[in-house]
């Protein structure tokens, strides 16, 4: 399997066009600043675990054509404002931050899903990327296992590790509640794999997988810690 570009679009599978904002304009932004911070502190602790990154991912503001993304082909991690966000977008996570368990309004959910939460799932997709691991799984395996690495990345600081029942009880309520596209009798996995094209520009049906993809690593969370699972990506 080869796919360059990692992008989490859930719930929406959409695609608006957004220029990117010149170096000078981001320079000093604090979406920025907070990624930065994100990215080096998970590639000091690669390097803790002893796995030395061939790169540092850049950071890049573009709101397109996903709300957050890892790209091979710049090697950045690529984020959306909630201003940039078309209408349609807005309304969606409104739904969502109002079935949400952490009182956030529409705003303080989409940066607490799409600019906080998920950054180091992004980065661990550009951990199996950049060794060459997420060649050898499968589309479902690949979705789990950078979940994986997420949560356990928040999970090396006491504090987030407290926090994360919750944070992820509020990501997961909404995509729960969407309709479960597996066909009775088959396995959401082998199913994902075989009509992977079709369910990922389905909203509603790649939604309720990103849910899935996320309770599959919830359920794994106490099997491995942030060090075993990048090592093993490594090797």
């Amino acid at each position: 399997m080869s796919l360059r570009r990692i992008a989490l679009a859930l719930t929406i599978g959409f695609s608006f066009a957004a220029a990117s904002e010149p170096a000078a304009a981001q320079s000093g932004d604090p979406l920025i600043a907070q990624t930065e911070s994100m990215i080096d502190r998970f590639v000091g602790e690669l390097r803790r675990c002893g796995v030395e990154p061939s790169y540092v991912p850049g950071v890049v503001v573009d709101s397109a054509p996903s709300i957050v993304s890892f790209y091979e082909s710049d090697r950045s991690v690529h984020l959306s404002r909630w201003a940039d966000a078309p209408p349609f977008v807005q309304d969606l996570v409104t739904a969502w931050a109002a079935a949400g368990t952490l009182g956030l309004t529409a705003e303080q959910q989409f940066a607490e899903i799409f600019n906080s939460l998920l950054v180091p799932h992004e980065l661990g997709h550009f951990v199996e990327l950049s060794t060459g691991s997420y060649d050898q799984q499968d589309f479902w395996s690949g979705e789990v296992n950078a979940n994986r690495i997420a949560l356990a990345y928040w999970a090396l600081d006491p504090a987030e590790r407290a926090r994360l029942p919750e944070r992820i009880e509020n990501y997961n309520r909404f995509l729960a509640a969407l309709p479960n596209p597996v066909p009775e009798g088959e396995d959401p996995q082998t199913y994902f794999q075989a009509n992977y094209e079709r369910l990922s520009n389905d909203p509603a049906a790649y939604g309720w997988y990103q849910g899935a993809f996320m309770r599959a690593a919830w359920a794994q969370r106490d099997e491995a810690d942030f060090c075993t699972l990048v090592s093993a990506a490594a090797t």
